[in-house]
Protein backbone atom coordinates (compact mmCIF):
# COMPACT_ATOMS: atom_id res chain seq x y z
CA UNK A 1 0.00 0.00 0.00
CA UNK A 2 1.57 2.97 -0.55
CA UNK A 3 1.49 6.41 0.78
CA UNK A 4 -1.47 7.98 -1.05
CA UNK A 5 -3.63 5.25 -0.59
CA UNK A 6 -2.83 5.18 3.21
CA UNK A 7 -4.10 8.68 3.68
CA UNK A 8 -7.07 8.38 1.59
CA UNK A 9 -7.81 5.80 3.44
CA UNK A 10 -7.57 8.07 7.05
CA UNK A 11 -9.04 10.58 5.68
CA UNK A 12 -12.28 8.87 4.29
CA UNK A 13 -11.77 7.38 8.26
CA UNK A 14 -11.64 10.93 10.05
CA UNK A 15 -14.69 12.05 8.14
CA UNK A 16 -16.71 8.96 8.59
CA UNK A 17 -15.71 9.30 12.77
CA UNK A 18 -16.49 13.30 12.29
CA UNK A 19 -20.37 12.88 10.95
CA UNK A 20 -20.92 10.12 13.34
CA UNK A 21 -20.01 12.03 16.46
CA UNK A 22 -21.91 15.09 14.67
CA UNK A 23 -24.99 12.93 14.70
CA UNK A 24 -24.67 11.17 18.19
CA UNK A 25 -23.72 15.02 19.63
CA UNK A 26 -26.91 16.00 17.64
CA UNK A 27 -29.58 13.03 18.96
CA UNK A 28 -28.08 13.27 22.38
CA UNK A 29 -28.95 17.49 22.43
CA UNK A 30 -32.42 16.15 21.63
CA UNK A 31 -32.81 13.64 24.05
CA UNK A 32 -31.31 16.19 26.76
CA UNK A 33 -33.89 18.70 25.79
CA UNK A 34 -36.45 16.27 26.10
CA UNK A 35 -35.86 15.46 29.06
CA UNK A 36 -35.35 18.70 30.76
CA UNK A 37 -38.38 19.91 29.71
CA UNK A 38 -40.65 16.69 31.48
CA UNK A 39 -38.37 17.27 34.91
CA UNK A 40 -39.49 20.69 34.32
CA UNK A 41 -42.93 20.48 33.88
CA UNK A 42 -43.28 17.63 36.30
CA UNK A 43 -41.34 20.36 38.90
CA UNK A 44 -44.73 22.85 38.36
CA UNK A 45 -47.42 19.86 38.36
CA UNK A 46 -45.67 18.95 41.42
CA UNK A 47 -46.02 22.72 42.78
CA UNK A 48 -49.49 23.60 41.46
CA UNK A 49 -50.75 19.93 43.22
CA UNK A 50 -49.06 22.05 46.46
CA UNK A 51 -50.60 24.85 45.68
CA UNK A 52 -54.06 23.10 45.14
CA UNK A 53 -53.96 21.68 48.36
CA UNK A 54 -53.14 25.04 49.95
CA UNK A 55 -55.84 26.69 48.36
CA UNK A 56 -58.64 23.89 49.79
CA UNK A 57 -58.96 21.55 46.71
CA UNK A 58 -58.12 17.83 47.87
CA UNK A 59 -56.78 15.64 45.76
CA UNK A 60 -56.24 12.14 46.92
CA UNK A 61 -52.51 11.50 46.57
CA UNK A 62 -52.48 7.82 45.35
CA UNK A 63 -49.32 5.58 43.15
CA UNK A 64 -51.60 6.69 40.23
CA UNK A 65 -52.29 9.98 40.65
CA UNK A 66 -48.52 10.78 41.86
CA UNK A 67 -46.74 8.79 38.77
CA UNK A 68 -49.36 11.03 36.12
CA UNK A 69 -48.87 14.20 37.75
CA UNK A 70 -44.90 13.30 37.86
CA UNK A 71 -44.86 11.91 34.31
CA UNK A 72 -47.40 14.90 32.70
CA UNK A 73 -47.05 17.25 34.82
CA UNK A 74 -49.90 19.97 34.66
CA UNK A 75 -51.96 18.45 31.89
CA UNK A 76 -52.09 14.98 34.09
CA UNK A 77 -53.08 16.89 36.72
CA UNK A 78 -55.59 18.58 34.78
CA UNK A 79 -56.41 15.61 33.59
CA UNK A 80 -57.18 14.28 37.21
CA UNK A 81 -58.81 17.39 38.27
CA UNK A 82 -61.57 17.11 35.14
CA UNK A 83 -62.02 13.18 36.23
CA UNK A 84 -62.54 14.48 39.80
CA UNK A 85 -65.33 17.20 38.91
CA UNK A 86 -67.40 14.74 36.67
CA UNK A 87 -67.22 11.77 39.71
CA UNK A 88 -65.00 9.42 38.45
CA UNK A 89 -63.30 8.04 41.74
CA UNK A 90 -59.75 8.27 41.78
CA UNK A 91 -57.75 6.04 44.49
Amino acid sequence: MDTATGCFTAFIFICAAMIVLGLVFSFMKHILKFAIAVIANSIVGLIVLALLKLVGIAVPLSIPVILSIALFGIGGLGTILILMFYGVPIQ
